[in-house]
């Protein structure tokens, strides 16, 4: 979606996805977090939790990329930030995660070609259970046609 399609209140629900042990895994191996508690059953019940967590950055790119799969990122420039990170509820293998998203607002920039968007996040678990949510500011391209009609 280009930067024109975006606009105050726009909404959007993604895909849901599972995450598996097996995903878990690699993501543990390619960020180097050999955590007990990301590891196994027991490290989570360590830190008073009765199973395996997936990690807070896990979380964040699988939201990532339900929004990539979804379009809206198909015309992104860049993340510029992410404000208010909220991580609300732990995240274990086997659970489905859904983003709901909201535009908040919509800003062009000097350059032409480019506009500011903010998103609020809503990522939500198999039991419709906030996990976290957040906010994202994105540069987008602009449509080489202008405005959407």
């Amino acid at each position: 979606m280009y930067f024109e399609s975006f606009y105050p209140g726009l909404r959007t629900t993604t895909p849901q996805r599972t995450i598996t042990t097996t995903e878990l895994d690699a993501f543990l191996e390619l960020a180097d977090l050999h955590l007990p508690m990301f590891l196994h059953d027991e490290g989570a019940r360590e830190v008073g939790h009765q199973r395996r967590l997936v990690t807070g950055p896990m979380i964040l790119a699988v939201a990532l990329g339900l929004v990539r799969v979804h379009g809206w990122f198909d015309q992104v420039v860049a993340a510029l930030e992410f404000n208010e990170m909220r991580f609300l509820k732990a995240v274990h293998p086997g659970d489905t995660l859904q983003a709901h998203i909201t535009v908040q607002e919509t800003r062009r920039t000097r350059d032409s070609g480019r506009g500011l968007v903010l998103l609020a996040f809503d990522i939500r678990n198999q039991d419709d259970i906030t996990v976290l949510e957040m906010q994202g500011r994105y540069l987008f391209r602009t449509s080489p046609t202008g405005p959407a009609a």
